[in-house]
């Protein structure tokens, strides 16, 4: 496993990231979903190597070793992005967010135009003003979701403990996710390298983790500080039919309101289209 490594930014938090694949490859930025951490993309980092990317992986806010930003918005999350590339002497780089972490590369795509040369939002969910149905959604989504607009505190205080306790037995929560999944999801679970990442995620989870997911469960429920239909750049939205997480009118609503979005709707996939269509994924945004 690389080396996580940490920075300081403009405002004193500490931001850390950690790097697969080759170090003088096509940068690619790829942001975790909700909880996540830098570890979510550990799996693929064969694949990185043999794409000839440098893929770098930072912990959001609160998640992992980033310092948590109680003021965060995804204009902001940009910025830190921006910041990270100019530490590491990056002009032009691409993004891809996977399920929370599609907004936050969708933001990127608005706010840091000007130096991406691809975009790839994965199993992302809309933003509040598509107005979509949560029937079909995991059961434990569409409760976050209502209690982010009605409750946020009460979230916090559900969360927290639940993260804990994945972090004690986490093969108890890959056997809970297993249950509540649909089968093409739990067949990418069941991978060795992809439960072993899953290991490592939840292993790097931080205390301020539980308030960070808050976090991102509360900025998709809101306004966004930015409209799709603004972005001026081409974006890769790609998700997948069966997908009960994020539901794929999700993906099928963004496509249609960015301005140059391709949609790449793969029949049979669900939340971990992800992991079947790295590859895939990574040429979009840099080759």
């Amino acid at each position: 496993m690389p080396d996580t490594q940490v920075f300081q930014l403009a405002d004193g938090r500490q931001l850390a990231w950690i790097e697969y694949g080759k170090p003088d490859g096509v940068p690619v930025m790829a942001f975790h979903g909700s909880p996540g951490s830098r570890y979510a993309f550990a799996a693929h980092a064969d694949t990185t190597t043999r794409k000839a990317v440098r893929l770098i992986a930072p912990d959001r806010p609160g998640y992992g070793e980033s310092t948590l930003d109680p003021e965060r918005t995804y204009e902001s999350w940009a910025r830190d992005v921006g910041q990270l590339a100019d530490h590491l002497d990056i002009d032009r780089f691409a993004v891809l967010g996977h399920s929370s972490g599609g907004p936050n590369a969708a933001a990127c795509a608005s706010f840091l135009a000007d130096r991406l040369i691809g975009c790839a939002i994965v199993s992302g969910p809309a933003p509040p003003e598509a107005k979509l149905s949560r029937r079909g959604m995991v059961r434990s989504n569409r409760i976050g979701q209502r209690l982010a607009v009605l409750a946020p505190r009460m979230m916090g205080v559900l969360y927290g403990p639940a993260l804990r306790q994945a972090q004690r037995d986490p093969d108890k929560a890959l056997a809970w996710m297993k249950r509540t999944l649909p089968p093409c999801d739990v067949a990418v679970l069941e991978r060795p390298e992809i439960s072993a990442a899953l290991r490592d995620d939840v292993a790097a989870l931080s205390t301020t983790a539980g308030r960070a997911t808050v976090q991102d469960i509360t900025l998709e429920s809101r306004p966004w500080g930015f409209r799709l239909r603004d972005i001026t750049m081409p974006v890769h939205v790609w998700h997948g039919d069966l997908d009960r997480n994020v539901l794929v009118d999700r993906g099928t609503y963004q496509a249609n309101e960015i301005p140059q979005a391709t949609l790449h709707r793969i029949p049979n996939e669900g939340h971990g289209l992800v992991h079947n269509h790295f590859a895939d994924i990574l040429d979009s945004v840099a080759s």
